[in-house]
């Protein structure tokens, strides 16, 4: 594994402002920011590979965005075999939400669906805040999967739970990933180039950029176990592998 530093992270880090480190990060790692698009959209044609590949970007990504050592494309390999089933298993559990989503907001607002309009607004209200609340989890359990030692079980109720603590961040991550697809849409077909090249890697090195401190924050920090608390309570009671 490489043992440098990352171009453009210094030692110091830790207290210049988020941005600053951003557009280093982003300037000393662009080239390989590219490569890594390209190659994870390639792992993602057979559709299913799309967590492996996702949890192996994050992976890289995490260590760009702290200046941690990284081999760009060997690790990439490395943790899209190492996370190959939680990915799997994510991936087709996303896969049944939006559909389920779909189909409930389909049913709800359809005329099939004999009820009072107040039912029907409340119905559709709840399918939102679950698909949302989904989204917002689907931004921490990557970084949680390549950052932490954790049963499938902890690993979604920990996403679930850390999707609800920073709202502010969770909006951020939403508009850098609504604005990447406006563009790519309204640009297509000269948008291909981006998406090839660019869309997936930046806006993954922006969600660590965010998600990162809140780990650190939440998960990372051991905690003292309390005498009359066992086990299951502790929701952050994790082996750290940061």
């Amino acid at each position: 594994m490489n043992t440098k530093e990352g171009p453009g992270v210094e030692k110091d880090s830790g207290k210049v402002p988020g941005i600053v480190r951003f557009c280093r990060v982003f300037a000393g790692r662009f080239w390989q920011m590219i490569v890594l698009n390209a190659l994870y959209v390639f792992c993602c044609l057979p559709v299913v590979t799309i967590g492996p590949a996702t949890a192996g970007l994050t992976y890289v990504m995490r260590n760009f965005s702290q200046g941690k050592p990284v081999e760009p494309f060997g690790d990439f390999f490395a943790k899209c075999k190492e996370h190959f089933k939680q990915g799997l298993a994510v991936f087709f559990i996303d896969l049944a939400v939006v559909g389920a989503a779909a189909f409930a907001a389909y049913m709800w607002s359809s005329d099939e669906m004999q009820v009072s309009s107040f039912l029907r607004t409340v119905a559709l209200v709840v399918v939102f805040f679950v698909s949302v609340i989904c989204l917002f989890a689907n931004f921490y359990i990557y970084p949680l999967m390549v950052s932490f030692d954790l049963p499938f079980k902890k690993l979604v109720r920990n996403s679930i739970i850390l999707g609800g603590y920073t709202l502010g961040r969770n909006i951020v991550m939403t508009l850098v990933s609504a604005a990447m697809f406006a563009v790519c849409f309204l640009l297509f077909p000269l948008s291909i180039i981006i998406i090839l090249f660019f869309a997936f890697s930046f806006c993954t090195l922006v969600n660590q950029f965010l998600t990162f401190p809140v780990l650190v924050k939440y998960v990372a920090k051991p905690e003292e176990k309390k005498p009359e608390e066992n086990e299951e309570d502790r929701i952050f009671s994790d082996k750290r592998i940061l």
